[in-house]
């Protein structure tokens, strides 16, 4: 049961309720308001950083292969950003004609954001974890 735990609980099943999260608010911007496009467009800028950053808390979960989880929060942030900014941005329609072509930077800008959150973000966990098991291997004297 613990291990079907590990498996679920996991970065994909926090990035899937994220962007459930990121559609009910797109969702609710129907008809397109100011205050609406301003969420979602708080809620593009939130994905890429904090949320990205929290993802890194799976790697406290004791009993799990750091370096798989590694790989899977590269591809789960990378995919789960994507997907929460395009979103977001396919649902913010400002009224004045041409303004929505500037939609796809920020999309690109988000994206960039979050590639740095992403290695920032791994660089201090892979420093810590280094430290971390590097004090608990017993020294061996001859």
């Amino acid at each position: 049961m613990n291990r079907l735990l590990r498996i679920f609980i996991a970065p994909e099943l926090y990035w899937v309720l994220l962007y459930l999260g990121v559609r009910w608010l797109a969702a609710r911007n129907v008809p397109p308001t100011a205050s609406g496009n301003s969420a979602l467009e708080w809620a593009v800028w939130l994905t890429a950083t904090v949320a990205l950053a929290l993802s890194f808390a799976f790697l406290a979960v004791p009993g799990v292969n750091r370096w798989i989880l590694l790989a899977r929060l590269a591809i789960t942030g990378f995919v789960g950003v994507n997907a929460c900014a395009i979103s977001a941005c396919e649902a913010i329609k400002y009224p004045e004609p041409g303004r929505d072509s500037g939609l796809m930077a920020l999309w690109f800008m988000a994206v960039m954001v979050a590639g740095i959150v992403w290695c920032v973000a791994a660089g201090v966990s892979l420093l810590v974890l280094r430290l971390r098991f590097s004090a608990v291997r017993p020294v061996v004297r001859p």
